[in-house]
């Protein structure tokens, strides 16, 4: 195992923190530079391979994988950045990517994971059958397969995920795509808080977050949140990120 559960059993603020960058947006060089500069405040970085058609995705992040896409990234480009920048070696890094990027030849492409340090995958659009047979193979080589939890899992699936999830719990808290939203969806609030009474295992809220208000409003229920979109937001209209990043962080505290 990667050991990303040690993070949430031993972490010294209310929610660890994990961003959600696309990788190669704006460009590689801007994300170094930035997540260097804020690697003691990024506890798990989640890092999204460029995809055509992006499972749930808002138009906030479909417009970047686009953008990225014209750029020529892709996911060796990206392990490649990944491995030369040293990253990995000072940020816990997992990756959202789909299944078609490692279908073919995927024990050869986790090792490749594995040697670049990366810490899990986020495999969208796996089904939960294919997920629980993939698992032994993802411990053989270290890594965390990050599984899916939503409203509209039906239930006798949430207590297989429950049963089988290796690492932390993905909480999608919506129906819809991901995209900053006004205040926290009742629903996913009262469905995240029925799981919460059911599993030990550490639970992330991910989709609709934008506000160190929305994330104080979280302490108690989770155990992360995953912001997205609404950095995506201002790197599109290019504004300075770091303030706003700092306010996202300094409310997990």
């Amino acid at each position: 195992m990667a050991n990303l559960l040690e993070k949430f059993k031993n972490r010294d603020k209310s929610l660890l923190f994990v961003p959600f960058f696309v990788s190669g947006f704006p460009d590689f060089d801007f994300l170094e530079k930035f997540l260097f500069k804020n690697k003691d405040k990024i506890d798990i970085l989640e890092l999204g391979v460029p995809f055509s058609d992006p499972v749930a995705d808002g138009p906030i992040l479909q417009e970047i994988n686009y953008r990225a896409m014209v750029k020529g990234v892709n996911l060796n480009n990206t392990l490649d950045w990944l491995l030369d920048s040293g990253i990995t070696k000072k940020i816990d890094v997992i990756l959202l990517l789909y299944f078609n990027l490692i279908q073919n030849k995927i024990e050869e492409k986790l090792k490749r994971f594995q040697e670049v340090g990366i810490k899990g995958l986020v495999i969208p659009d796996l089904p939960l059958e294919e997920a629980e047979k993939l698992i032994p193979l993802f411990n053989e080589h270290n890594l965390d397969l990050i599984l899916f939890i939503s409203p509209t899992t039906r239930e006798e699936r949430i207590r297989k995920i429950l049963d089988i999830a290796p690492s932390f719990l993905y909480c999608i808290s919506v129906k819809g795509v991901t995209g900053e939203r006004d205040r926290l969806p009742e629903e996913g609030v009262a469905f995240i808080s029925r799981v919460k009474k059911e599993t030990n295992k550490p639970l992330v809220w991910g989709f609709g977050l934008g506000s160190s208000y929305q994330i104080n409003s979280l302490k108690g229920l989770v155990d992360g949140v995953i912001v997205g979109s609404a950095i995506g937001k201002r790197l599109l209209n290019n504004e300075d990120i770091q303030d706003y990043f700092d306010e996202l962080y300094k409310a997990t505290l």
